[in-house]
């Protein structure tokens, strides 16, 4: 058994995987699990997604991370390229990289890198593996709706809601 926990940008990534990858992925013996970075407290209330600093998911991350520390808990994230905060480990370098791919690639790097520092070269910090998606999440919706009939084969009305949205 292998559980995934993943900290997210916003509410779109965590349905995307609590409702779409976690029953599937529950079949293989990977449990995964995710939530929306905490951007603000007030009155007991925690208010999610819609992040502006690297030290928001730094410090989601880093509870999640000390609170489950068995030997099959691994950690990840799902946040997208566009608008990621200026605060993010090697931002000025990586953004002087001018092929997508290698910029993400820099700057997963430089994010391991900086957990690694958080917690020392530990077993925790190894079970970490950094995602930045490279192209808007929510516009991968929009890409080819009708995909998501083979899913929810029942969601004729959604799809459809999809298209209109798609040729304003």
């Amino acid at each position: 058994m292998i559980r995934l926990h993943i900290v997210v940008e916003g509410q779109t990534e965590e349905s995307f995987i609590n409702e779409v990858l976690a029953p599937e992925l529950g079949l293989r013996d990977v449990f995964i699990d995710a939530h929306s970075i905490t951007t603000g407290r007030r009155l007991g209330r925690a208010f999610r997604g819609g992040w502006n600093s690297y030290g928001k998911l730094l410090r989601d991350l880093s509870l999640w991370m000390k609170q489950d520390q068995n030997d099959d808990s691994w950690f990840s994230t799902m946040v997208d390229l566009y608008r990621l905060p200026n605060d993010f480990p090697g931002y000025d370098i990586c953004q002087a990289i001018s092929e997508p791919k290698r910029r993400v690639e820099c700057l997963e790097d430089r994010f391991a890198c900086d957990v690694r520092e958080q917690f020392g070269d530990s077993i925790i910090s190894r079970r970490f593996i950094p995602y930045i998606q490279l192209h808007e999440f929510e516009a991968l919706l929009f890409s080819d709706p009708d995909k998501f009939l083979y899913a929810f084969p029942d969601a004729g009305s959604a799809i459809e809601e999809l298209h209109a949205i798609r040729v304003r």
